[in-house]
């Protein structure tokens, strides 16, 4: 009778805090644990300083929206570089790419210019938060659990689905704050689409993560099938 109960409580042994001997699967975890819990509190710092600063004067952290609204050309164009700086040697031309700028924005100018860096923040944000939640999970309740498996697939579907999305609105909110300063750059979505990058490293990142989730879950799994059956 004793075996059944054990048997039919095998899969929630493992959602109950570890024993001390099990804290060993914690060093598993490192280094990563201690670089993510460390730049995600430098990151909120960061964000609190950036938010309370203006109202005591001071320019810590970050500033949103300064004085000029600029944005770079996609194009370059050559120059013989003969005067300035920009001295080449002979048969070298020197490429160059205007910035364009303005002292005067207007609200869909700051807006636009908002939006070229805000979705990348929310992006690091968001999967500093997910990873120190499955550090966190993991530290007290085990490495090889079904919820620090749940938890990192999470955070595997963030970084995939939002590294995706904050390129394309970044890339839009370019192509039109562009437009808006240049007149031989219009917004259309040809334009669109030749300023986005596709973000390779982050989706395989991503990829490499939803896998690692996917092969944790069946190891827990395994592993609850091997308890219930001792």
């Amino acid at each position: 009778m004793s075996a059944e109960v054990q048997s039919s409580k095998g899969p929630e042994l493992l959602d109950q805090p570890l024993s001390h001997g099990d804290h060993t699967e914690v060093g598993l975890l490192e280094p990563v644990a201690t670089v993510v819990r460390g730049v995600y509190r430098l990151f909120l710092v960061g964000l609190v300083a950036g938010a309370m600063g203006p109202l005591f004067g001071t320019k810590l952290g970050l500033i949103w929206g300064g004085p000029n609204v600029c944005a770079d050309s996609s194009s370059d164009f050559s120059t013989d570089g003969s005067t300035g700086r920009f001295r080449p040697h002979a048969g070298v031309e020197v490429m160059t790419r205007p910035s364009y700028c303005t002292d005067h924005a207007g609200g869909a100018q700051r807006l636009f210019d908002f939006l070229g860096g805000f979705p990348s923040l929310l992006l690091v944000l968001g999967i500093l938060f997910l990873l120190n939640r499955v550090i966190g999970g993991a530290s007290r309740e085990g490495v090889f659990t079904t919820r620090t498996a749940k938890h990192l697939r999470v955070a595997g579907w963030w970084l995939l689905l939002g590294c995706l999305a904050a390129g394309v609105v970044e890339a839009g909110a370019y192509a039109a704050l562009l437009a808006t300063l240049a007149q031989d750059y219009p917004f259309t979505v040809e334009s669109w689409l030749g300023a986005w990058q596709p973000p390779y490293a982050l989706v395989l990142t991503a990829l490499g993560i939803l896998t690692f989730a996917r092969v944790m879950r069946a190891g827990v799994a395994m592993r609850e099938d091997l308890e219930g059956t001792v």
